[in-house]
């Protein structure tokens, strides 16, 4: 007989359980698996919104029945409290009858119906429209432990922004529904900053429980049970919702639709198949029939200031635009010096496999770039101009020699040394990158105003009105079709792409731009309409440029000196006219005859 087929016969399901035997009570749960749920519920506590993970066998029951809820209610629950388990508002649902047999069978604790009766509330979809006082728990039963696999795939990604609060992917998933609905608000389980640092999704809560979380009285808890995850927010604990600076955010509320069972207009009301609305919380309708329901407190709770208000919706919108010029800041040298960027004997060395000698793929490399200034680094695959692009941007560790920007501590830090974290916070606003690849530099996913958007956020920006318009400027100047602002980047060509790449990489006015390999792969036309687009901004904007190509006619086109690089050293430099007009290095003379040719 399996577990599934007991859901309706509780009794049937404790009888197949064994039994505590100082109490008589089936076991559910073990002790140590009780302990490592409360060490879990203590961490988060400790450490408001973020994730803990936890050590529990499997419950023994059917899906659906909300194993998160369970385990956390029977872990922190006794025979003293008394419990009240709603599913989607009702209390007389099947699975919140079972549920509620169940633990009040396995803890010997009280069933109650009445949330101020209650010393732990376990719920699925609703926080109660009732009080939650200082001595009352609220269990959440979460679908989805990690709010941010909705955005980001990886789960290795996903810790990391976790860790550096890096939650920019989620503001663009609000900005791009902002952009096709022009309402501030997702379905359920709207993402909110817990303490103003960990970002958490709810239990798939509607928006209008969210503000009764806000610097509530009740200690919450959320749990993934599946997951064996456990997330909490303390009593008088800030819940904010993600929401632009200059787009409210909203609750669901429909001004004059009143419950048609028991009058009240401000509760969250579902719709029933006739077309009437009636309360959520099925006992909070009950006790205000009954004329039971404390309507003074209730009202404190109402969030009007969220009510949904047309006249500040945003409407999906593409920005006029003035000037396709959208002109960069001055470039920032070190103090006494002229250069933006130095890299100084710059080395690389991987280890060799298999006992094989080590592999240098760069030695004692040095140059530097001043603003308004393209330099190139050319020469072939091997030739280790990939590796150095790499340090410079912050993918390569254990280089040796120095990286410095002028706008980075004046140009005293080396970058070289500095935390990932660290190195990935310059590339927000000082280095931008635009690589060979489009799909490396975009989110194909999200749109070309998405993209840009990605960037901005990144960077702090959190006016939306303020995005949109950046984006706008910028694709204009790309000559992206502000029609297609909103399409997704993966319909785009491929030139297309890159162009929308190059806007992104421009969007926060980086002091110093990488440029790898920007034409190759497209077509001899589209390649030719990207350098031609290049040189105009390259020409508006004073960025140190460092341009890396294998192709000496790119370099010729895009640079003002050059470098040319061979087995990870580089063997001749100069300005880029004259290294074409004349070069001296023989592999420099072949690379240019094939430019030539």
């Amino acid at each position: 007989m399996t577990l599934q087929s007991q859901a309706g016969q509780p009794a049937a399901l404790a009888a197949l359980l064994p039994a505590d035997p100082h109490e008589g009570r089936p076991v559910v749960m073990d002790e140590q698996a009780k302990r490592e749920v409360r060490r879990g519920v203590l961490a988060g506590v400790c450490v408001p919104g973020y994730i803990v993970p936890f050590g529990s066998r499997e419950m023994p029951v059917a899906r659906g029945w909300g194993s998160g809820g369970l385990q956390v209610t029977l872990a922190i629950g006794g025979p003293e409290d008394s419990v009240k388990v709603i599913d989607q508002g009702d209390e007389e649902g099947v699975n919140a009858v079972n549920l509620r047999r169940l633990i009040v069978g396995t803890l010997g604790s009280r069933a109650t119906a009445d949330t101020a009766d209650a010393s732990i509330v376990q719920s699925r979809h609703r926080v109660p429209e009732e009080y939650l006082g200082e001595d009352q728990v609220l269990v959440l039963q979460v679908p989805q432990s990690e709010p941010l696999r909705q955005v980001e795939k990886s789960v290795y990604e996903c810790k990391r922004r976790h860790a550096e609060g890096d939650y920019a992917k989620m503001w663009v998933a609000l900005y791009e529904r902002l952009a096709l609905t022009g309402v501030m608000g997702t379905g359920t389980g709207h993402p909110v900053m817990v303490h103003g640092r960990y970002l958490m999704a709810p239990s798939p809560i509607p928006r209008w429980d969210i503000p009764r979380l806000h610097r509530s009285d009740h200690l919450t808890i959320l749990c993934h049970g599946r997951d064996k995850k456990v997330y909490a927010v303390p009593p008088h604990t800030a819940v904010d919702p993600l929401t632009f600076d200059d787009v409210p955010f909203e609750v669901e509320h429909i001004e004059g639709v009143a419950c048609a069972k028991c009058g009240t207009a401000e509760s969250f009301m579902v719709e029933t198949r006739t077309g009437e609305f009636i309360c959520s919380d099925v006992q909070f309708c009950l006790k205000v029939r009954a004329g039971l329901a404390d309507l003074d407190r209730h009202d404190r709770l109402v969030p009007r200031h969220y009510y949904p208000d047309p006249a500040r919706r945003v409407r999906s919108f593409v920005p006029a635009v003035g000037t396709r010029r959208v002109p960069g800041p001055a470039g920032i040298t070190a103090p006494g010096e002229d250069w933006s960027l130095k890299v100084e004997d710059l080395g690389k060395v991987y280890p060799g496999s298999r006992g094989s000698s080590e592999v240098v793929a760069a030695r004692e490399v040095s140059f530097d770039v001043a603003p308004a200034e393209a330099l190139g680094v050319i020469g072939e695959s091997g030739s280790g101009k990939s590796t150095v692009m790499r340090c410079i941007i912050g993918d390569e560790l254990g280089a040796t020699g120095a990286v410095r920007i002028g706008a980075v501590e004046e140009g005293r830090a080396n970058l070289l040394e500095l935390s990932p974290p660290a190195r990935r916070r310059l590339r927000t606003h000082v280095l931008s990158v635009v690589h060979q690849d489009p799909a490396l530099g975009l989110d194909l996913g999200v749109s070309a105003g998405g993209n840009i958007a990605d960037a901005l956020i990144a960077a702090g920006w959190r006016s939306y009105h303020d995005i949109r318009r950046r984006a706008a400027e910028l694709l204009d100047r790309v000559e992206v079709p502000l029609g297609r602002m909103d399409d997704v980047v993966g319909q785009f060509s491929g030139g297309m792409r890159q162009r929308v790449q190059i806007a992104k990489a421009l969007a926060t006015d980086p002091q110093v731009l990488l440029l790898d390999e920007p034409t190759t792969g497209l077509d001899a036309s589209v390649a030719a309409g990207v350098l031609d687009l290049l040189r105009e901004l390259l020409a508006e904007r004073e960025l140190a440029v460092v341009v890396v190509s294998h192709d000496f006619s790119v370099i010729d086109a895009l640079t003002d000196r050059a470098v040319v690089m061979r087995q990870g050293r580089i063997v001749e430099a100069g300005l880029t006219d004259q290294l074409f007009a004349d070069p001296h290095h023989p592999y420099t003379q072949q690379l240019v005859a094939a430019a030539r040719s």
